[in-house]
């Protein structure tokens, strides 16, 4: 078992030599006693993270790193196994669908239970969905139940939450009611966002409701202990109180926000963690570790823009010019150098196949905005009809190394091919960065998406009339109408279907250039050979614990 860190031993880790690389200082230095069967005594792990968590209550949480540690402390009707399939969770069997996609009927298990011993309901479901599309929650992922009747109208404050398409047909059964068949809609569910909340307990919180570890009950099989708002260490314990806590082998799991992949990287090689997120150089450096795990995401990165009127980057000539001028193939295999690729399109590779020809989408629809310094410099002198011969942009990034390093290249490569064209790289904690991006506070930013499910609509809703994520605030009703149409006349033919997102990638992209892709992510850690189980998911989260165990 690893050793939990000591606040102390962060500033002394800091300055412990680099071992070399293809040596693992884990299994050696770790000490672990055996039960006999094969596993350790102890059941405890030490696990770094890059960033704190940002919210506890599930209908407030947007980024991934969050997502991580909540998707082991609540789970919802279904969840994901480690393929990434939706499996029954709460649910005490698969879901009854109807013949015409639209109703699903769940029955909940009678073991099903809150992490004070309280019963889960059908009921606790109607409340937490129901709160979620309420527009006076002003929850970020509220659009998640357009798909559901009056969901999109309640979403937008025409119609009144009950009426919302859930309800609860008894304390054991749920029932949804869909507006059009949703194929990924298992998927969908399996996700943290749509997991129950209890009606009395969130009340009597009040305001106080997830401030703390201790203002909140659990669902999943873990319960989180010594976090509060802000807090960078907290705990993972054991739900005692979880239907399957039999599989669930893990005790407890310390995390540790650690910003700086080299203090990680100390850290585990001294034997004082178990898990630690890696990028850049380090990736290549340990490529041959026993303790190296990469894993293509289903995620993407890009350049924003702020196209508000009256600021520069309304003017589309500026945003072609910058699209074009940043060599992607150069960013991900010199300077990122760590299994990212470049994307060249607002859909990640992988995402979602034709079920009816097995075509990717991103095949499908093609490559935009590729590297073109003619190009570039062309739009530029478009551009400064109206701008100008020089403007100055702030480009906003979270402080880590990955995206810091991405900004700067970007900020090099603007500057070195539009002449009279000065970026400043704005950095701000991870945190400070969502909440600037969503005040429309900034003029270009570095951001990020991740797959809730293999929807194609969950990317095109950041660009949507009304989105919660559109920041910079795109308006296109082209557009629209076809993301709109997409899901909903034509979600039953997935051919037109593809075609209405291509026609939408390619005004959002190559005629207006709202937005610029940049790369696909990759992730890396070093862990400890002796934890097996971990569970990597295409969706929502990182990695999960819920079946991972420490050998001897």
């Amino acid at each position: 078992m690893f050793k939990s860190i000591t606040k102390g031993f962060i500033a002394l880790a800091s300055i412990i030599v680099l071992s070399a690389c293809g040596q693992n200082g884990t299994a050696e230095d770790s000490e672990t006693k055996s039960n006999g069967n094969g596993l350790a005594e102890q059941q405890e792990l030490s696990v770094s993270v890059p960033a704190s968590i940002t919210s506890i209550d599930t209908i407030q949480t947007t980024d991934k790193n969050t997502f991580t540690i909540i998707q082991h402390l609540y789970e919802g009707l279904y969840r994901l196994d480690e393929d990434s399939n939706p499996v029954p969770g709460l649910a005490a069997e698969e879901a009854e669908i109807s013949e015409d996609g639209r109703t699903y009927t769940f029955t909940l298990r009678d073991d099903a239970k809150w992490s004070n011993g309280e019963p889960i309901t059908a009921h606790d479901f109607v409340y937490s969905w129901t709160k979620l599309a309420n527009p006076e929650t002003a929850a970020p992922n509220a659009y998640l139940l357009d798909s559901v009747v009056n969901g999109l109208e309640v979403r937008t404050g025409e119609k009144a939450p009950e009426e919302l398409g859930v309800e609860a047909l008894s304390d054991t059964e749920f029932q949804v009611e869909l507006v059009e068949p949703l194929p990924s809609f298992l998927t969908l569910i399996s996700v943290v966002w749509l997991a129950p909340q209890n009606e009395t307990y969130v009340e009597e919180q009040a305001d106080s409701y997830a401030a703390s570890s201790e203002n909140a009950i659990y669902s999943g099989p873990f319960v989180l202990s010594n976090w509060t708002q802000g807090e960078e260490t907290w705990t993972l314990e054991k739900n005692d109180e979880y239907y399957a806590a039999d599989e669930v082998k893990l005790t407890k799991i310390d995390f540790n926000t650690i910003k700086e992949d080299q203090t990680g990287i100390n850290l585990f090689n001294a034997g004082e963690l178990d898990l630690t997120k890696i990028t850049g150089q380090y990736v290549a450096q340990y490529q041959d570790n026993e303790g190296l795990v990469s894993h293509n995401d289903i995620a993407n990165t890009f350049i924003d823009f702020n196209k508000e009127e009256g600021t520069p980057l309304a003017n589309e000539h500026l945003r072609k010019a910058i699209a074009h001028s940043i060599n992607k193939e150069n960013l991900v295999n010199t300077v990122l150098n760590d299994g990212s690729v470049a994307l060249n399109g607002l859909i990640p590779n992988n995402l979602y196949r034709n079920p009816e020809t097995d075509v990717d989408f991103r095949e499908y629809s093609g490559e935009y905005l590729t590297y073109d310094v003619e190009k570039a410099q062309e739009e530029w002198n478009l551009a400064k009809e109206d701008l100008g011969d020089s403007i100055e942009l702030s480009l906003l990034v979270a402080e880590d190394y990955t995206n810091t390093q991405t900004a700067e290249y970007v900020q090099s490569q603007i500057q070195e091919t539009l002449d009279g064209v000065t970026v400043t790289v704005n950095k701000q904690p991870k945190n400070n960065v969502n909440q600037t991006r969503a005040d429309s506070n900034y003029d270009m930013s570095i951001s990020g998406w991740i797959a809730g499910d293999n929807n194609l609509g969950y990317y095109f809703i950041l660009y949507e009339n009304g989105s919660a994520y559109n920041y910079g605030n795109y308006q296109n009703e082209k557009f629209n109408q076809l993301v709109t149409d997409a899901k909903t006349v034509n979600a039953n033919d997935v051919n037109q279907q593809f075609e209405d997102y291509k026609q939408a990638e390619t005004i959002l992209l190559e005629e207006d250039a709202a937005q610029v892709p940049l790369y696909q992510g990759a992730s890396n850690y070093l862990i400890n050979p002796k934890v097996k189980g971990i569970q990597y998911h295409l969706y929502g989260d990182y990695f999960h614990f819920r079946t991972a165990y420490l050998t001897e």
